[in-house]
C-alpha cells in the first residue's frame, strides 16, 4: 500500500506543477496583461465553483488518506521497524524539518499579506484572482490539488484512548 501512496503523492505534486506551470504561461500572454486593478472578483466561472472543487480536493485527500489505518499505535508499529528505526528517525526529523519550514513560509506570506495591504501596493490575493482571471480552470486544478494534499495530510489516524 505504500506504493500506491508515494504514486498518488508524486501524481498530485505533478499536476500542481502543470497547473502552475499553465497559470505562468496564462499570465504572461498579452490577453492576461489587461488584468483588472483590483482583479475582478467574479470571474467567467462562479465563485462556488471554485469552492466546491476546493471542498472536493479536500474530501479526496481524506478518502485517500492512510485508509487502512485507523489509530496512531498502528501508524507508529508499521514505522517503527526494529531493524530500520535509524532510517525511519531520519524521516521523521526530515518531516518535521519541511513542516517547521512550511510554517514559517506561510508566517512570511501572512507577514507580506498585511504589508503589502497597509502599504497599498497589490497583496498575494490579487495575484491569485488574476491568474484565476486570466487562467481559470488551470487555477481550479491548482487550487483542487493543494486542498487535496492538505486534505491527506490534515486527518491523522485517532489517538488512542
Amino acid at each position: 500500500m505504500d506504493w500506491l501512496s508515494i504514486v498518488l503523492l508524486s501524481a498530485a505534486v505533478l499536476c500542481l506543477g502543470i497547473a502552475l506551470y499553465w497559470i505562468w504561461t496564462a499570465a504572461g500572454q498579452p490577453s492576461a496583461s489587461g488584468c483588472h486593478n483590483p482583479p475582478h472578483k467574479v470571474i467567467r466561472e462562479s465563485q462556488y465553483v471554485g469552492i466546491a472543487i476546493s471542498i472536493a480536493g479536500l474530501v479526496a485527500g481524506r478518502v485517500i488518506a492512510r485508509p487502512v489505518i485507523t489509530l496512531r499505535s498502528e501508524l507508529n508499529a508499521r514505522l517503527a521497524l526494529p531493524h530500520e528505526h535509524q532510517r525511519h528517525m531520519r524521516y521523521a526529523l526530515l518531516t518535521q524539518a519541511v513542516l517547521t519550514g512550511a510554517l514559517l513560509f506561510i508566517s512570511f506570506l501572512v507577514a507580506f499579506e498585511s504589508l503589502t495591504l497597509w502599504r497599498g501596493v497589490w497583496p498575494i490575493t490579487y495575484y491569485t484572482r488574476c491568474a484565476a482571471e486570466a487562467a481559470t480552470w488551470q487555477t481550479y486544478i491548482g487550487a483542487f490539488v493543494l486542498c487535496f494534499l492538505i486534505g491527506r495530510w490534515l486527518w491523522l489516524p485517532k489517538t488512542p484512548k
